[in-house]
């Protein structure tokens, strides 16, 4: 069977070095700016999106035209039927669907009132638009002029993160060719191979003989910085420092996890996995002894992980060897409803702790729940192969490892996020009317993303495979059944505005759902990570460089947000807590063999914190 990453990589050509794109249009540079021209209460822009077929060797320019307004009369709207009828493929409609809320949540304003509307020219394809196209949503929401002698080129995250692309040297040539100055490329682009002699030098020295200024960006917010002349830029400000009460609850947390895990490395027998968590142990104390607290609950989360899985693999044997899989099969089915049973009740019990939060504790609460809408995702999934009659020992030893994680989440990571938000300052709450009006926006802001990104998925990654067959051959297959169950979920949301609890929930499932497919997505295109699934951890990425960047300019958004939120009086203690514990600990892990799953779970998290900053940024304190 063709694998996940290489059946991507085939369809989407950015892990195989070309984008497959075709377009007879061109876009030639203009002096000056580009003034986006007023039309039904909101702006419309055209820009440059940079194309290439490196089959074909061709490149070009195509004009995007991107139509925005920040007073639309309906809920967060994206409208992809103009470009769907004027031949843009699946890629490219996804592309425009992520920019369409990327855009919005880093623009500052509701997204909830939102409407975006996109036009082509003719037939294209590919993601590595992306980039561009979110700052046309940025320059048509804010009425914002940008350069005119300027494109750029990459994909987009949901972080604000631009991701790596292919076919940059022809995009150079295509640039050149129509008039451009400027290109911005990825950070992970500034390197490029020459296919003739394999040799690798700069982008910027390939542009330099092209006549053109080759600049990198790490995020949309930077690339729209330059774009605009720096009329986007982040002010500065002090960085955020997380308050007393924070630094001394993470401190304890971090004593309660070490414990714990050595309490579970010590139940487990003596083998490979036994000396890594030893390993992990012994480097997540010594972090601790030097004071280095988030790096130290980071890298016990990933020795945690570990040691649950293989002790759950060891009684999956046990119960094999002692009653075969069916006697092995009513163990595991009777763990599974009482893991059901206690995330249902957590989740429960959160959203109504909501009612009597203050106002920035209510904006956060919904990162800490993912891990429990998350996991009532998984436990479906479990369920539905269960019921399916698909499980054979190694089935058994599988869903016993992700059964293992669930519980983890249950009973440590989620009531630690639950107890960082409840001891994080906060304003009072504005009302109840008005938190409930903007989750209920910002959850079917959210929805509406995640559902294009879904049918991304289901066109282009699973390809019209079956997911529950994907589940049990390709480790990445495990999460597409996950994502269908958020989908499901998501869709059952109702349109009327509920009580706050309710909304809290709602607001959960839809930031879990969008960020589910948005993984799934980067990590198979953008980074081909391999046995990218649940309950086992990540082995290799395909394309480190790109992880990083990713990794390290979504922590940067995190804080600088973060930074701002504080000059306004607002806390943001949980998305930086977090950020932190998982970006520190991919740094201390760098070159070992773990080093792939920190940076994976560290990316994950930023991916949540983001979406908080941006959700308290846009809020209705001010």
């Amino acid at each position: 069977m063709l694998s996940m990453v290489a059946a991507v990589a085939l369809c989407a050509g950015v892990l195989a070095g070309a984008t497959a794109c075709s377009s007879p249009a061109s876009f030639t540079a203009s002096e000056g700016l580009r003034e986006p021209v007023a039309r039904d209460k909101g702006y419309e822009i055209t820009v440059p999106a940079l194309w290439a077929d490196d089959g074909a060797g061709t490149s070009g320019t195509e004009p995007a035209r991107i139509w925005a307004t920040k007073d639309g009369s309906a809920l967060f709207t994206i409208d992809l039927a103009d470009i769907k009828a004027q031949g843009a493929g699946a890629q490219w409609t996804a592309a425009s669907a992520a920019a369409a809320a990327v855009g919005s949540m880093v623009s500052g304003v509701n997204p909830g009132r939102v409407d975006v509307d996109f036009g082509v020219t003719g037939p294209i394809d590919g993601p590595s638009a992306g980039g561009i196209l979110t700052v046309g949503v940025l320059a048509a929401l804010l009425g914002a002029p940008i350069r005119g002698d300027m494109t750029m080129t990459g994909t987009i995250s949901p972080d604000g993160s631009i991701g790596a692309v292919g076919g940059v040297a022809l995009k150079l040539q295509a640039a050149a060719d129509q008039g451009y100055r400027t290109v911005l490329l990825p950070m992970a682009n500034m390197s490029l191979r020459n296919p003739e002699t394999n040799a690798v030098e700069s982008a910027d020295e390939v542009g330099k003989r092209l006549g053109l200024e080759v600049r990198s960006v790490g995020n949309v917010q930077e690339a729209f910085s330059l774009f605009t002349d720096d009329r986007f830029a982040y002010p500065s400000a002090p960085p955020f420092v997380l308050p007393p009460a924070v630094q001394e609850l993470s401190a304890r947390q971090v004593t309660a996890l070490l414990t714990l895990l050595a309490d579970e490395a010590a139940a487990l027998p003596a083998n490979q996995v036994t000396d890594a968590v030893s390993g992990l142990l012994d480097r997540a104390t010594s972090a601790a002894e030097s004071g280095q607290v988030a790096t130290s609950y980071g890298i016990g989360m990933q020795g945690l992980n570990m040691a649950v899985r293989e002790g759950a693999s060891v009684n999956a044997q046990a119960q094999l060897a002692a009653s075969g899989v069916t006697g092995a099969t009513v163990w595991l089915t009777d763990w599974l409803k009482r893991s059901t049973a206690s995330n249902s009740a957590a989740l429960t019990q959160g959203v109504q702790l909501g009612a009597a939060m203050g106002y920035e504790q209510q904006l956060t609460l919904p990162n800490a729940l993912s891990w429990l809408a998350y996991n009532d995702s998984i436990l479906q999934s479990v369920q539905q192969q269960i019921d399916a009659g698909a499980l054979d020992a190694a089935g058994i030893d599988r869903y016993a490892r992700i059964l293992a994680d669930v519980d983890a989440a249950i009973n440590v990571y989620y009531p630690d996020q639950l107890a960082i938000v409840q001891a994080a300052p906060a304003q009072p709450s504005p009302g109840a009317g008005l938190v409930t009006a903007y989750l209920s926006d910002y959850t079917t802001f959210l929805a509406r993303a995640g559902k294009a990104q879904q049918d991304y998925v289901q066109q282009v990654v699973m390809r019209g495979q079956d997911p529950a067959v994907l589940a049990r051959e390709n480790d990445v297959g495990l999460l597409l059944p996950v994502v269908l169950n958020l989908s499901a979920a998501a869709a059952a949301i109702p349109s009327n505005r509920d009580s706050l609890p309710d909304e809290l929930l709602q607001a959960t499932v839809a930031v879990t759902y969008y960020i589910a497919t948005t993984s799934l997505i980067a990590a198979v295109q953008n980074f081909g990570v391999d046995q990218f699934g649940i309950g086992a951890d990540p082995t290799a990425v395909q394309q480190p460089e790109v992880l990083l960047a990713s990794m390290s300019t979504a922590k940067k958004a995190v804080d600088q947000v973060a930074a701002l939120l504080a000059q306004r009086g607002l806390d943001a203690s949980l998305p930086v807590w977090a950020a932190a514990y998982g970006t520190d600990a991919a740094q201390a892990l760098a070159g070992t063999p773990e080093a792939t799953a920190a940076q994976v779970l560290a990316l994950n998290e930023l991916y949540f914190d983001a979406i908080t900053v941006f959700m308290l940024q846009s809020g209705p304190v001010q």
